[in-house]
């Protein structure tokens, strides 16, 4: 027999959620870098390597100068993030090339929003810009840069090398510039024998001069510094002492002076009283100073520039006697 009865439901038990299993899953859903599943995702970084993020940069960065401190102070805006202990401020000169950028604030960070900084006076454009710091050390991203032009209160280094010879035309001094910045040169000399005393040191851009009006028999010395286009003097260079000899002889009587085939040819009469030979100076154009070019021998009367000529240039010529003594000059000059 069949049996037809239907039996009773079972009463199912109801189901426990662990604390623990949830906690777990909460603490994924929480950790970066893993999903719901506990999985690690795959940009997580390693667990040996801290994840850090600096603050962000500063902003609101300005600058000013002051000429008469030669001072520039520079002012940004706080960043308002809690974990930000301080700012440093860095400095470089601008333009390609230019060195590397240097911390001017400090090894502390700063707690201020402002920094005044003494930049060289030189006339240079120098950058500055602002890092934020945070309690672990980490350094943001620059700010924006801000720019300052300096003053120009740098002398130039002084010339070296200062000669001077003393010939029967003027005493004539050469110099070495100095490295850098420099636009022309001063020459003064004790006694004064500057042509225009009312008008204050001699000045040049070149590197050499020959004083005209030095006189005769007397020992003049001479100094020369450098001077920048802003007005800034170097030190005097070393002083040198020379004299401007009496002229020994007769001046040799110049008969012509032409160019041929671009070079200046000077002819003139041989003297019989100067038995050695001739010198020959030359003023080329632009230049301040003569420069002894040819020694011809006394019995040649000629003489041929081996450079080409260039412009309207100066000659003169004196007798050598015997003992190296210089007659009075014979000038001329020629054009191509």
């Amino acid at each position: 027999m069949i049996d037809s009865a239907v039996p009773s439901p079972r009463r199912s038990r109801p189901r426990r959620l662990r604390i623990a299993a949830v906690t777990a899953a909460v603490a994924a859903a929480l950790t970066p870098g893993l999903g719901l599943t506990g999985a690690a995702d795959a940009h997580a970084a390693p667990s040996s390597v801290a994840v850090t993020a600096g603050p962000s940069a500063p902003t609101g960065t300005d600058v000013t100068y002051e000429l008469d401190s030669f001072t520039a102070t520079i002012t940004w805006f706080g960043n308002a993030r809690k974990n930000v202990t301080g700012y440093r401020v860095f400095r470089r000169p601008a333009g390609e090339g230019a060195p590397p950028a240097e911390v001017i604030s400090g090894d502390a960070p700063l707690t201020a929003t402002s920094f005044t900084d003494h930049p060289p006076a030189d006339g240079a454009t120098y950058a500055y810009w602002v890092r934020a710091v945070d309690r672990a050390g980490h350094e943001s991203s620059d700010s924006a840069a801000v720019y300052v032009s300096t003053a120009d209160a740098t002398a130039p280094e002084a010339p070296t090398s200062l000669t001077a010879q003393g010939t029967t035309a003027g005493n004539t001094l050469r110099w070495t510039a100095p490295p850098g910045d420099w636009d022309h040169f001063e020459i003064s000399s004790d006694p004064d024998t500057r042509p225009y005393p009312d008008e204050g040191a001699t000045t040049t851009s070149f590197t050499a001069h020959t004083d005209l009006s030095a006189p005769t028999g007397v020992s003049v010395s001479y100094r020369v510094r450098a001077v920048d286009a802003a007005g800034n003097a170097s030190a005097y260079t070393e002083t040198v002492t020379v004299t401007r000899p009496e002229p020994v002889g007769p001046t040799p009587a110049l008969v012509e002076s032409q160019v041929i085939d671009g070079a200046a040819h000077l002819w003139w009469d041989v003297n019989s009283e100067m038995t050695n030979y001739y010198h020959v100076y030359r003023r080329s154009p632009g230049e301040q100073a003569w420069t002894l070019v040819g020694t011809p021998y006394a019995p040649s009367g000629s003489w041929v520039d081996p450079q080409p000529l260039f412009g309207y240039t100066n000659y003169y010529i004196v007798n050598v006697d015997d003992a190296g003594r210089e007659s009075a000059p014979a000038r001329t000059s020629v054009q191509p």
